[in-house]
């Protein structure tokens, strides 16, 4: 080899030296990166070779493990860990070189704050030729994750349990009358099961006519965003069924009305008592009526063929025609020869009473018996003698005692 042979092969050996340094160098920048990113991600990140020592481990890890990564690297996890937790990673680790797949797990370990919950992935590592020579892992803290998780379901349970348990028909619709949301009491009323319902349009379920009104309703809730309130009748097995319901708009976090909350409340009994409490009410009523008239219209048997009625308070058409029923039912049921009507407690004698009272003792007379009238005072006598009444087949007396007095001398 000549000195130009040797020059020109001492300066590739220079230039490849100088390449090798930019390769490594790049190659150091790489790692250094690639470790600054592994350091700073939250998930602890590890790697093991197939005998369990430990070849890397980031710093989450090293926080987990309390230990720096000097400390672990080149010992083997039995070293380092509880036996009971190296042998559950190692079952999983003989998975992952069973299988040569990535192993998806949920792992619960204990640590100083109590117990944790992560969420690990197991995964083989090759070499250049496809050998496996180690087992990556990263192992992320879903205990908060899985906490709210928890707390949703939970909140979700209890919310679920207060509407099924509520004794009220409650249901969400969108704006296409879809149903989103029925409670037990709405799927038992239509006697379907909830899934059966959930996802189905008020006009799959409910008459058109129903759906038009509705659907008029439910523009109206969508518009204004006020509440409705109204009262519906539906025919249920049993019968039909009345039903005071509410409906009000449902928003989304930007302030959208999307939906519709309807609760109803099935006021069929309370109708029903409301109904017979009434009818009740009316039968009371009617009843102190009748009492009231026999206690403003009493009939007081005196002697045998005598029947006194004294007449006491206000005399409308009502009560004149019930003074009249009385008056002849007493006569005609005591076997009476004279009736005497006492006019003496009646504050105001007007035309109409006046006509009420020569009424009667006409129809008294009919059944062959004499009236006298009793407390005639001077404005009864000028109303009467105003209408032109004749008076001569009634006896008139100016006094109670009068009228009783005269009525036993003809018997």
């Amino acid at each position: 080899m000549n000195n130009n042979e040797i020059a020109q092969e001492n300066l590739q050996l220079r230039q490849n030296i100088t390449d090798l340094q930019q390769s490594l160098k790049q190659a150091e920048q790489h790692i250094s990166l690639l470790k600054s990113i592994l350091d700073n991600t939250p998930s602890a990140i590890y790697a093991v070779d197939t005998a369990g020592k430990m070849l890397f481990a980031n710093r989450s890890f090293e926080n987990w493990a309390d230990r720096g990564r000097n400390e672990m690297v080149g010992k083997t996890q039995s070293e380092l860990f509880a036996s009971e937790l190296v042998a559950e990673w190692q079952a999983k680790a003989d998975q992952v070189r069973e299988t040569l797949q990535s192993v998806a797990t949920e792992e619960t370990i204990s640590s100083a704050e109590g117990l944790r919950t992560y969420s690990s992935l197991r995964f083989p590592i090759s070499d250049t030729h496809g050998a496996i020579y180690a087992l990556g892992g990263i192992a992320t803290d879903i205990t908060e994750q899985r906490r709210a998780e928890d707390s949703l379901r939970a909140s979700q349970h209890l919310m679920q349990e207060i509407i099924d348990h509520a004794p009220l028909v409650i249901y969400v619709k969108n704006t296409d009358m879809r149903l989103l949301l029925v409670n037990q009491l709405y799927a038992a009323t239509m006697q379907m099961a909830p899934d059966q319902i959930v996802g189905k349009t008020e006009a799959e379920l409910f008459p058109p006519e129903l759906v038009h009104a509705w659907r008029e309703s439910d523009r109206h809730i969508f518009t204004t965003g006020e509440p409705t309130h109204f009262e519906n009748e539906f025919l249920l097995e049993d019968g039909p069924h009345t039903f005071m319901s509410v409906q009000f708009p449902l928003y989304e976090e930007g302030g959208k009305p999307f939906a519709i909350c309807g609760i109803s409340t099935d006021v069929t009994e309370i109708k029903r008592s409301e109904a017979e409490r009434e009818a009740l009410q009316n039968q009371v009523i009617m009843a102190q009526q009748a009492m009231l008239h026999e206690l403003s219209t009493p009939l007081i048997p005196l002697d045998d063929g005598v029947v006194i009625m004294p007449l006491i308070g206000t005399v409308d058409s009502t009560r004149a025609q019930h003074v009249m029923e009385m008056l002849l039912e007493g006569v005609a049921a005591h076997n009476a020869e004279i009736a005497i009507l006492d006019v003496t407690g009646l504050p105001v004698v007007d035309t109409q009473v006046a006509q009420a009272l020569i009424k009667t003792a006409q129809a008294v007379k009919l059944l062959g018996a004499e009236v006298v009238l009793t407390g005639i005072r001077p404005e009864l006598a000028q109303t009467l003698v105003g209408l032109g009444v004749d008076l001569s087949a009634i006896v008139t007396r100016s006094s109670l005692q009068d009228g009783v007095t005269y009525a036993l001398k003809q018997l």
